[in-house]
């Protein structure tokens, strides 16, 4: 059976159909790819082979081009709705490309329209990296090149914040030749009134086509509704490419570039490790990046499994799964965590495989004394995810001086540059209970609260992690009931036992390769029992340990220097350490200031 496209008079036949060709971003000089880039449409098919592809395609299958080109006739006005980027511009480009009418004379450039953007003529667009043209392309634009207000908050634009943020570059309006326009952002705000101002004039005076690609978390319901009825936007779905698919795809590019796969490749295992090394990063023009770099490095014909496979640079051999489970007690805080996780990376794998998922909330909260392993399970935390795939390894840490402005509207910018440091990866606030004031009268922090939360909405690809006291983190999530409806789950960290101190205190020896002697364990149950009893709850758990290996260490330094014995810690040097931190608890032991006479 055929398929009849009637809008572009397009036959499909029923036949197996090659998958999709790859639409890569080209570089703009001077700008960053995620500003302005230009995608080339696809090239070398004939229109009825672009439709048989992109009608087979698992990421279309909710795309109905006959009817979509037939009411596009006199231009194509489209928002797509899809959590993959990638995918959102491949069917941009591929309606494009479907759409263009090769007899159709070159448009007038609209200098007018990109006159009021204010471009730099200085950085010219080139030809593509490919020798297509930019009569052939498409470009994407952020949203925050039309609207550079696009990411501050209302508090913010009224008091002039916008002054503090740089704006972005642009270029030249001659240069800017395209068959069509993509508006979108991999995270924030797309749509605002001046958003569709400047696409509403972009559409009068070009008449070009253009797409506008959203995420769940970027739907604007009202403005999306103005696009639709005043300038007959249609709206479309887009989904992600499955298994089966990106195997196909993967030989399908082997082929063309006129390389072999040899018996013990297994494509998929191929395209899983390329997977978790990209992290969120990836899409399939990695597959055809990898294929290429695989072909010129071997300069074979012929590749084999060791030629493709790759595994991400970590800073130690150890997994960050393995380092969070030899981490000294905390099991249930491990099994937890390891629980949590293990559904994300499910959900995100299952959503890039082309299911539906429910959008869900990722940003915890722990909870616990100073010196639980806070800090250091949540960077393990970003570790996991960019390891399984599921996030680019990002950690960015931030207190009070990293959230708040010195005056009103100056936080606003500050926590949207922090998420854009942490985009897909950890954003650890530590100390979050300085963000509460005990009357509720700091504004600064309510005002960084109120940030917080609007930006871990519209950043659900980045996860948040609070960590501070107990009695501060209910009062902190009470403070506001939307920062408390988007955190998951609470997770309590207890304080440390004295034989769970001891283990951490053995395994900075371990790391150090200095062996303890016997006795040891005695000396250092003794410490802690004390120590917690001299501090009570400003005991530092975890840190106390690290304390107390340290200044053991102090003194095997000074006993060695005195008597040159060999370099290994004694019942001495533990014994010594033990007093004198002790001592110094007690303020028994006096510290003198300035000269000594």
């Amino acid at each position: 059976m055929a398929t009849n496209n009637a809008a572009n008079n397009i036959h499909v036949p029923a036949a197996q159909a090659a998958p999709c060709r790859t639409v890569p971003l080209l570089l703009v000089p001077g700008m960053s790819r995620r500003e302005l880039a230009r995608c080339p449409l696809p090239a070398g098919d004939s229109p009825e082979e672009l439709a048989e592809s992109f009608m087979a395609a698992p990421q279309f299958k909710g795309i109905d081009t006959t009817e979509l080109l037939r009411r596009g006739k006199n231009g194509l006005r489209v928002i797509l709705l899809g959590e993959n980027s990638y995918y959102s511009r491949q069917a941009a480009a591929y309606l494009a490309a479907m759409h263009a009418d090769p007899d159709k004379e070159k448009q007038e450039e609209a200098d007018s329209f990109w006159d009021d953007l204010e471009l730099d003529s200085s950085l010219p667009v080139p030809a593509g990296e490919d020798g297509t043209d930019a009569e052939n392309s498409m470009l994407v634009i952020s949203p925050e090149l039309l609207d550079p207000t696009a990411a501050m908050t209302d508090t913010a634009k009224m008091l002039g914040g916008g002054q503090m943020m740089a704006r972005p570059r642009e270029v030249d309006p001659a240069d800017l030749d395209s068959v069509a326009l993509l508006v979108s952002a991999d995270s924030g705000i797309v749509l605002t009134e001046t958003v569709v101002n400047k696409i509403e004039s972009f559409i009068k005076e070009t008449g070009r086509d253009v797409f506008i690609a959203l995420k769940s978390s970027q739907m604007e319901l009202e403005l999306m509704e103005e696009l639709r009825f005043s300038l007959g936007f249609q709206l479309c779905r887009v989904g992600c490419a499955d298994e089966e698919y990106l195997r196909n795809l993967f030989c399908h590019i082997a082929a063309e570039k006129g390389l072999r796969l040899g018996a013990d490749v297994q494509p998929e295992k191929v395209i899983s490790a390329l997977r978790r090394y990209r992290g969120s990063a990836f899409n399939e023009c990695d597959m055809e990046k990898l294929l290429s770099r695989a072909g010129d490095k071997s300069g074979k014909k012929l590749l084999h499994s060791a030629d493709l496979m790759i595994s991400p640079c970590r800073p130690a051999e150890s997994r960050g799964m393995d380092v969070l489970q030899s981490m000294a007690g905390l099991q249930g805080i491990k099994d937890t965590v390891k629980r949590l996780l293990a559904s994300y990376i499910m959900e995100d794998r299952r959503r890039m495989m082309g299911s539906t998922t429910e959008p869900s909330y990722r940003n915890l909260a722990f909870s616990g004394p100073p010196g639980t392993g806070k800090s250091i399970t949540a960077r393990l935390v970003a570790g996991i995810l960019r390891e399984a795939g599921c996030g680019t390894g990002r950690f960015v840490e931030a207190g009070r001086e990293q959230l708040i402005g010195a005056y009103l509207g100056q936080t606003s910018p500050m926590v949207a540059e922090l998420f854009k440091k942490a985009r897909g990866g950890v954003l650890f606030i530590d100390e979050a209970g300085s963000l509460l004031a005990a009357d509720g009268s700091d504004m600064y922090a309510a005002e960084a609260v109120n940030a917080l939360v609007r930006h871990m909405e519209l950043n659900p690809e980045t996860m948040v992690i609070f960590a501070t006291y107990p009695g501060e983190m209910r009062a902190l999530l009470a403070s506001n009931p939307g920062l408390s409806s988007r955190v998951s789950q609470i997770i309590d960290f207890p304080a440390y036992s004295e034989t769970e101190l001891c283990e951490i205190f053995r395994s900075f020896a371990k790391k150090e390769q200095l062996i303890l002697p016997e006795g040891a364990d005695k000396l250092c149950t003794e410490f802690f029992v004390k120590l917690k009893t001299l501090k009570g709850d400003s005991f530092g758990n975890g840190r106390e340990a690290r304390r107390l290996f340290q200044s053991a260490k102090e003194e095997l330094a000074l006993r060695v220097m005195e008597t040159d014995s060999d370099c290994s810690l004694a019942l001495e040097d533990i014994e010594k350490a033990k007093t004198r931190l002790l001592s110094q608890e007690k303020g028994e032991e006096k510290r003198s200031i300035g000269f000594c006479v």
